[in-house]
C-alpha cells in the first residue's frame, strides 16, 4: 500500500489525487465529446460544477446513512458531537455519489431547460472514467480490499472494478451508443451493466461490517437499481427493431 506520495516533503493522499484526476479526466472527455451531447463549452462547465456538488454530497450522505443503520444502536451514537464528527469524517460511498450527481444534473436540466437524455448520457462517461481511475486510489490506499487468498495476500478487487469500468468505457467510446441509438436512454443501460458487475465483485470483497442480512449494502442497492433501470428502459419505448426501422426510413430504404 502507498496511501501517500511526497512532493518536496509534503504528503499528498493518493486516494484524493486519484479522485481529482479521475473527475478531471472525465470532464475533459465530456468536453471532447460535447457535440455528441449537444453541449457548448458553457454547458460542460455548468455540468462539471453541478455534478461535482452532487457526487461529493451524495457520497458523504450515503456513507453517514449506512453508519447510522449499522451503528445507531451503540450507546452515545446519537450525541450531537459524535454526529458532527461522523458527518465530517465519514468516508465516501460510490453509489451515493452516483445518485447525488444524477440528482444535481436533473436539477441543472430543469434550471437550464436542457435535454435530460443528453445530460445523463454525458454523465455515463463521467461515471465510467471516474471509477476507472478512482478505484486505483482505493488500491494504493488499501481500502475496499478483497478477500484473503490462501498464501496470505489480498485479492485486488479494486483493480478488477477499475478494469471492468475501463473496458465498458472503451466499448462505449468505440460503439458510440448515443449516436447509434439516439432514442436509447444510456444511463439506465450503464446502471444495469455496472450494478451487475458490482454485485458479482461484492462477493470478492473482504472488508468487514458491510452487510445487511445475507447481502452487502451495495448488493441490495445494485438489485434496486437494476430493477429501476429495466423499468426505465421499457418505459422509454426504445427497441432495436423500431430504431432500425427509423434509420431505414431516414435513409430512404423501401422494402418490396
Amino acid at each position: 500500500m502507498h496511501p501517500f506520495i511526497y512532493i518536496d516533503g509534503f504528503p499528498f493522499a493518493v486516494y484524493s489525487l486519484m479522485g481529482i484526476f479521475g473527475y478531471t479526466a472525465s470532464i475533459v472527455l465530456v468536453l471532447i465529446k460535447r457535440r455528441a451531447f449537444r453541449f457548448c463549452v458553457r454547458d460542460v462547465l455548468q455540468f462539471a460544477v453541478f455534478a461535482a456538488i452532487g457526487i461529493l454530497g451524495g457520497a458523504r450522505i450515503l456513507s453517514v446513512i449506512v453508519k447510522m443503520v449499522q451503528l445507531g444502536h451503540e450507546p452515545g451514537f446519537w450525541g450531537a458531537r459524535h454526529l458532527l464528527d461522523l458527518i465530517l469524517k465519514s468516508g465516501w460511498v460510490f453509489y451515493g455519489g452516483l445518485l447525488g450527481g444524477f440528482g444535481m444534473l436533473f436539477l441543472l436540466a430543469k434550471l437550464r431547460h436542457m435535454n435530460r437524455n443528453n445530460i445523463f448520457n454525458a454523465y455515463v462517461y463521467v461515471a465510467l472514467t471516474f471509477v476507472s481511475v478512482a478505484r486505483l486510489g482505493c488500491f494504493f490506499t488499501g481500502c475496499c480490499y478483497g478477500i484473503t487468498l490462501s498464501h496470505g495476500t489480498r485479492l485486488p478487487v479494486q483493480l478488477f472494478e477499475s478494469g471492468f469500468c475501463f473496458a465498458v468505457l472503451v466499448a462505449f467510446l468505440i460503439v458510440r451508443p448515443e449516436r447509434r441509438w439516439p432514442g436509447l436512454p444510456l444511463f439506465p443501460v450503464f446502471l444495469t451493466i455496472y450494478s451487475v458487475g458490482r454485485f458479482m465483485l461484492e462477493f470478492l470483497r473482504g472488508d468487514a461490517s458491510r452487510g445487511v442480512w445475507i447481502l452487502s449494502t451495495s448488493q441490495w442497492i445494485a438489485l434496486v437499481l437494476i430493477t429501476i433501470s429495466v423499468i426505465w428502459i421499457k418505459k422509454s419505448g426504445f427497441s432495436l427493431r423500431s430504431n432500425k426501422s427509423k434509420k431505414q426510413k431516414a435513409q430512404g430504404v423501401v422494402r418490396l
